[in-house]
């Protein structure tokens, strides 16, 4: 179990970024990220005002909206607008990115995905081509 209190005080200890990722994890390595077998989750905060630009790679993402409000990209798809309690299946190879539309809210992100079997499969691969057996 992760409390939510626990996860705002590790994102609070995160270097200042736009973007903030803290992995429900076991230990610090990509076996101690596996919550489940092959499975990683994680939760994902963009900072208000912040566009995470489109990219895709070889794992599949399951995201659910914590809290705030944003836009969606999927594939060459016009923006969805997403908030709270939205699921989004973003199937693997496929483009996507966020933007969060609110100038005070962070867009809060459980982030589930199959990262770790893609890496152990040695097949941790993005759009550009870049294949490795680490994330």
């Amino acid at each position: 179990m992760w409390k939510g209190s626990e996860l705002a005080g590790m994102r609070q200890t995160l270097e200042a970024s736009d973007v903030d990722i803290v992995a429900l994890a076991h230990e610090k390595s990509i076996e101690g990220c596996e919550v489940t077998p092959g499975m990683a989750i994680a939760m994902q905060w963009l900072n208000p005002g912040v566009t995470l630009n489109g990219h895709a790679h070889s794992w599949w993402h399951l995201f659910v909206i914590q809290c705030g409000s944003g836009v969606l990209t999927l594939g060459d798809a016009d923006g969805v607008n997403v908030s709270n309690g939205d699921v989004l299946l973003v199937p693997a190879w496929t483009r996507h990115g966020f933007v969060n539309t609110s100038r005070h809210e962070p867009l809060a992100m459980l982030n589930m995905s199959n990262m770790p079997q893609m890496a152990l499969l040695s097949n941790f691969a993005d759009s550009h081509g870049l294949i490795t057996t680490q994330p």
